[in-house]
């Protein structure tokens, strides 16, 4: 059988992770040590939503599936098309060469797509696909999967920055004609609009009016929901809740009020709001759990456009913090190269429809530029927002999924893949 010792697809931003709307670029790689008979190289991206399990009722079981396509883009390169070996006017074949050949490609993402999510039941998965098609025998086939962060933007919603308390009672429980008291909860949160890496600041109490002592936590929680029907059509949702941490917060003997409590919990890595998707969905939430008796939630949004505004406070801290405007080993690390000291530019805040919502003085443009971070080049952020530092990326807290298929084979790429979210805090 013929083979390659070489079959990659190689994406010109190194982080493989672009924003919707971005152009996403890069190359096929092939490398052959002898001459090979090829027709086409091949070349499609998709992007799509599918959610599946199978509901058990006694001995029967049915099948629940559900997808939703955003794009399915298929190019045939021509690449080949040089080295067609031409006999008595006739085309007869196309014959690689022994050697490197790298095949560019590019292609504009739609501006509307949510994020890359891997869930248990179902995924939001963008692919590129490199087809070596050969002449009577089978294809080759290259896949590589890439992140896409939806644009979620935290500054959309002005109650995203306001604080938010909740609170929740079990009331009075009456037990063989006795009152064993109620117990309360309160949580208190700044402001319920986060982005991945911003610490989320909360307040909470418990008022024990009963006789028993409680053991107290508070848990960081993700809720997904999934969406799919049966070949009959019926519509089923499951839903999963995944404990991304918990801190226990130790015990409130009865008859007891607590003093207001202080706790901070650091969002890694998580999936932002799929707004965009109709058949999956995260919703996040801080919980306060007194034993097994209350549970307070206190609903937050992750989104990937930061609240610009605190985005720019912080960054100033950072840098006085350091010392002198010096920049910390972290920031070196994942930022790109810095910006050339006489091109920095007014600093602005827009909107999407790119009316001015705030100006910020000489101060900031100093500090933007101390920081190293720059716009993504070709990106829909320097369109919608000019002057927003551009963010590092960090692997899902959940760890790489399995993105092999059964339908889909693959002779080169990966079989495993972890999806990157920005980060715009150190």
């Amino acid at each position: 059988m013929v083979q390659l010792d070489r079959f990659e697809i190689v994406f010109n931003n190194p982080e493989e992770a672009y924003f919707a709307g971005q152009e996403i670029s890069g190359k096929v790689i092939i490398e052959n040590k002898e001459p090979k008979k090829v027709n086409e190289i091949l070349l499609e991206l998709k992007g799509r939503a599918r959610t599946y399990w199978t509901k058990h009722s006694g001995k029967s079981r049915k099948h629940c599936s559900h997808s939703e396509p955003y794009f399915l883009e298929q190019f045939n390169t021509g690449y080949t098309h040089k080295f067609t070996i031409v006999k008595d006017g006739k085309e007869k074949e196309r014959v690689l060469p022994a050697g490197i050949h790298q095949v560019p490609f590019s292609y504009t993402l739609p501006k509307s797509l949510p994020s890359s999510f891997e869930g248990e039941f179902g995924h939001i998965r963008y692919t590129c696909k490199a087809i070596c098609e050969r002449p009577w025998d089978f294809d080759i086939v290259s896949r590589k999967a890439f992140t896409v962060v939806g644009i979620e933007d935290i500054n959309s919603d002005p109650k995203l920055n306001e604080p938010i308390t909740c609170i929740e009672s079990n009331h009075a429980v009456t037990f063989c004609c006795r009152s064993t008291g109620s117990v309360t909860g309160e949580i208190r949160i700044p402001k319920c609009g986060f982005t991945p890496g911003e610490k989320i600041d909360v307040s909470y109490k418990v008022i024990n009016l009963s006789s028993k002592t409680r053991n107290t936590a508070l848990r960081f929680v993700q809720q997904t929901t999934y969406k799919a029907k049966t070949f009959a059509g019926h519509e089923h949702i499951k839903t999963v809740v995944r404990v991304i941490s918990k801190i226990d917060k130790g015990e409130v003997p009865g008859g007891t009020t607590t003093e207001w409590q202080e706790e901070s919990i650091i969002i890694p890595s998580l999936p932002p709001k799929l707004g965009k998707c109709k058949i999956l969905s995260v919703n996040y939430a801080v919980e306060l759990e007194v034993e097994q008796t209350l549970t307070v939630p206190c609903s937050i949004v992750i989104g990937s456009i930061p609240q610009l505004a605190q985005l720019l406070i912080h960054s100033k801290q950072s840098v006085q913090s350091s010392g002198n405007g010096s920049i910390p080993k972290s920031s070196i690390k994942d930022s790109p190269p810095k910006w050339d000291s006489e091109s920095c530019v007014q600093v602005t805040i827009t909107d999407e429809s790119g009316q001015l919502v705030e100006e910020l003085g000489n101060e900031m443009e100093a500090l933007l530029s101390a920081r190293k971070r720059v716009r993504m080049p070709s990106s829909i952020l320097s369109e919608l927002y000019p002057t927003m530092p551009s963010p590092y990326y960090k692997e899902s807290f959940f760890g790489p999924s399995d993105i092999s298929e059964e339908k889909e084979q693959a002779q080169f790429g990966e079989t495993s893949f972890a999806p990157k979210y920005p980060f715009y805090t150190d």
